[in-house]
């Protein structure tokens, strides 16, 4: 959704550049810095609109860009993705990553561990950086 509209609102000073390659779409980023802007701009709407309760302005938010898709792109990107065999929600599964050291103690390499599952990484987050008591 956040996308969309900050591509529209950068699209004056070409901010991201919209290309299609070998009938292909890609999103070529022009400007880091004014799309970060772009980026805070959105996220003081959507807080300013929360805070507010201003329906009007999510309704409009969410109108027109949380449900308009472009059916083109949209099976691009489906198609696209076919290739990918991890289920969707991995996204939110991190890497562990574990150095591993020569006989001196010195790292020379780090190898990339994926846990199975969010259950598994949340797990792995209590039990390594658990500080807090569970009383206050």
């Amino acid at each position: 959704m956040g996308e969309c509209l900050v591509f529209e609102k950068g699209q004056k000073d070409n901010v991201i550049e919209k290309i299609t390659r070998d009938d292909k779409t890609y999103f070529n980023i022009n400007d880091y810095e004014k799309l970060h802007d772009l980026f805070g701009q959105l996220l003081r709407e959507v807080q300013r609109i929360k805070s507010e309760g201003d329906y009007n302005a999510g309704k409009n938010l969410v109108e027109n860009y949380g449900v308009k898709v472009d059916q083109k792109l949209h099976a691009e990107v489906l198609e696209r993705c076919k290739q990918f065999t991890a289920a969707p929600y991995n996204g939110f599964v991190n890497p562990v990553l574990v150095p591993k050291a020569d006989d001196k103690g010195n790292i020379i390499a780090i190898e990339v561990q994926q846990p199975k599952s969010f259950a598994e990484q949340m797990l792995y987050y209590s039990k390594n950086y658990s500080f807090l008591p569970l009383e206050n």
